[in-house]
C-alpha cells in the first residue's frame, strides 16, 4: 500500500510538471511573457504554487527571476507572513536611514527583531538606483527580508525580496563587444529608469534573429546591471543600443533585398 502511495504521488507530481511546461509554452508566445524566458516563467509558477500564490499575480510583477533565483516584492512577502496570521510591526525608532522590526508567530509565540540601515546598504555597496530614490521602501524591504529568513522561513521559502539579487554590485568584468554600445565599455553607466514595454518590443524586433548581437547585448546588461530582460535595460543604455541595434537591422534588410534581386536577375539571365 505505502509503495502504491509513493507511486501515485509521483505521477501527480509528473503530471503537475507537465501542466506547467505545457502553461509555459502557452505564455512565451506573447512577448511579454517571451522574455522572461521558458526557465523564469516555470521557476516563477512552480515557486508560487509552493507557497500559495496565485501563479498569475507572480508572473504579472509579483515574483522575478534572476539569476536563477526567484525574488518577490515586498509587499506580497509582507502579504503572504500576514495572511499566515504572523504579525510584523515596526519599531517607532525607524526612520529615514534605519527601519527596524518586530515579528511574532502566531503558532508558537516566537519572537524575532531585525533591523537595516542605510549604513548597511553602504558597507555591501548597494546604495545607489532606487535606494536613492525611496530610501524607507528599501530600508523596509531589506529588514523584512532579513526578519522574514529568521522567523518566517516556512512562509518565504528561499525567496529573497525584490532588488536582493538584481541590486547587488556589478560584477564589474569586461563588455564581451563594445558594438553592443556606442560608447567604450570603459565608462562607467549610470542607473537611470527602465524603458517601457513598447521600447522593449521594439528592440527585441530590431535584434531580430540576430543571435550573436543579442547575446551580447544580454551580457552587457547582465554584467553590467544584473538585468536578465530587455525590459530591465536602464533607459541610458537603450539609448545608446538602439542606433546599434537599428543600422544592423538595416544591413541585414538590405543583404536579404540584395540576395532576391540577386536571385531574379539570375533566373532572368537564365531564362
Amino acid at each position: 500500500m505505502k509503495q502504491e502511495l509513493v507511486v501515485k504521488d509521483a505521477d501527480v507530481i509528473m503530471k503537475d510538471l507537465q501542466n506547467t511546461q505545457k502553461m509555459c509554452q502557452m505564455l512565451m508566445a506573447t512577448p511579454h511573457y517571451k522574455r522572461m524566458g521558458g526557465e523564469g516563467i516555470f521557476a516563477i509558477v512552480e515557486k508560487a504554487k509552493s507557497i500559495g500564490v496565485n501563479p498569475m499575480d507572480a508572473l504579472n510583477g509579483g515574483m522575478y527571476f534572476v539569476q536563477g533565483k526567484v525574488e518577490m516584492t515586498a509587499a506580497m512577502m509582507n502579504q503572504l507572513i500576514r495572511s499566515c496570521g504572523h504579525s510584523i510591526t515596526k519599531d517607532k525608532k525607524s526612520n529615514d536611514t534605519e527601519c527596524i522590526l518586530h515579528g511574532k508567530r502566531a503558532d508558537n509565540g516566537d519572537t524575532w527583531v531585525e533591523s537595516f540601515s542605510l549604513e548597511d546598504a553602504k558597507k555591501a555597496g548597494i546604495y545607489r538606483n532606487q535606494w536613492l530614490k525611496y530610501p524607507k521602501d528599501m530600508l523596509f524591504a531589506r529588514a523584512l527580508s532579513r526578519l522574514a529568513r529568521q522567523l518566517f522561513p516556512d512562509v518565504i521559502k528561499g525567496c529573497y525580496v525584490q532588488g536582493e539579487i538584481s541590486d547587488a554590485p556589478p560584477l564589474h568584468e569586461p563588455v564581451e563587444s563594445v558594438e553592443c554600445t556606442p560608447q567604450n565599455e570603459s565608462e562607467k553607466l549610470e542607473y537611470t529608469p527602465n524603458i517601457t514595454e513598447d521600447e522593449a518590443n521594439k528592440l527585441d524586433e530590431l535584434i531580430g534573429d540576430d543571435t550573436k548581437y543579442r547575446q551580447c547585448v544580454m551580457n552587457f546588461i547582465r554584467k553590467q546591471f544584473q538585468a536578465e530582460n530587455l525590459i530591465d535595460m536602464p533607459r541610458d543604455v537603450y539609448e545608446k543600443i538602439l542606433p546599434v541595434a537599428t543600422s544592423k537591422y538595416e544591413k541585414r534588410q538590405e543583404e536579404a533585398l540584395e540576395f532576391v534581386y540577386g536571385e531574379e536577375e539570375q533566373m532572368v539571365m537564365e531564362g
